[in-house]
């Protein structure tokens, strides 16, 4: 039933409105917080501490996360896709408890709840940009629109660097001064892999499209070409009935 309900047309509108969502939430929060957060230096889960980010950030990261979970149920429209499913699985559970759990305050410190968000996060990026390069290489071969080739090919070079640039920021903060403009980076990937997401389910809404009809099965074929037993059995007694009457006359003659 959970497969089915993946695949269905309401799926493909829910997953498409909840990329757009949570695209609108992290620009919502950039905008009515530019005063309270530095999108340079501090990290976006740093949006959640403040109004309206408490609600919108959670929002914003479960909406992504239902994006992520439809696609593991209905694919992303490539053969042997089993792998990417279990990712994008795997994504939307981290980002359900990146949503969850809050990121540390500066008097909180960096608490077990903080570390989760912090590692969840951190993961669901991991595990995106392995489904980019994965869908890449897939797509070189596969029957897909050359747009959609080229863009999981960007998504996958810029979301690796960004993420390696990100990472050395994060835990090594004094090299190149790179803590005080690791919000930069954070950014970047969150507007690259949500564009990978929205170019996975438009491709997958795309192949579920072109599927051809199924065929008739060779019963159903055979079926077809029988006549009903009713109009057989009126036509079978004409013809008989026919031929009985054509024969008599032979047969009375040769009598004589």
């Amino acid at each position: 039933m959970i497969h089915n309900l993946s695949r269905s047309r309401a799926a493909e509108v829910t997953a498409m409105a909840a990329v757009a969502a949570s695209q609108a939430g992290f620009a919502v929060m950039h905008l009515t917080q530019s005063d309270a957060v530095n999108p340079v230096a501090t990290p976006v889960s740093s949006y959640a501490l403040t109004w309206p980010g408490i609600v919108l950030f959670p929002a914003s990261v479960l909406a992504l996360a239902l994006a992520c979970a439809i696609l593991a149920g209905r694919g992303v429209g490539l053969a042997r896709e089993g792998f990417i499913r279990f990712l994008l699985g795997s994504t939307a559970v981290m980002l359900l408890c990146a949503a969850i759990f809050r990121t540390g305050t500066p008097e909180s410190g960096l608490t077990w709840w903080a570390q989760i968000h912090r590692y969840s996060a951190g993961a669901a990026f991991v595990l995106l940009t392995v489904v980019a390069a994965l869908c890449a290489m897939r797509m070189k071969d596969a029957d897909v629109p050359d747009w959609v080739r080229r863009g999981t090919w960007w998504v996958t070079g810029l979301s690796a660097l960004t993420f390696l640039t990100t990472t050395v920021n994060t835990f090594l903060p004094g090299f190149l001064d790179g803590g005080d403009w690791r919000g930069v980076g954070q950014r970047v990937l969150l507007v690259v892999l949500s564009a990978l997401v929205w170019i996975l389910v438009a491709n997958s809404i795309r192949a579920r499209a072109t599927v051809p009809a199924r065929t008739a099965t060779p019963a159903m074929t055979a079926t077809a070409g029988r006549v009903p037993v009713g109009e057989r059995s009126a036509d079978t007694s004409g013809v008989a009935v026919g031929q009985v009457g054509d024969a008599v006359p032979a047969l009375a003659g040769t009598r004589s």
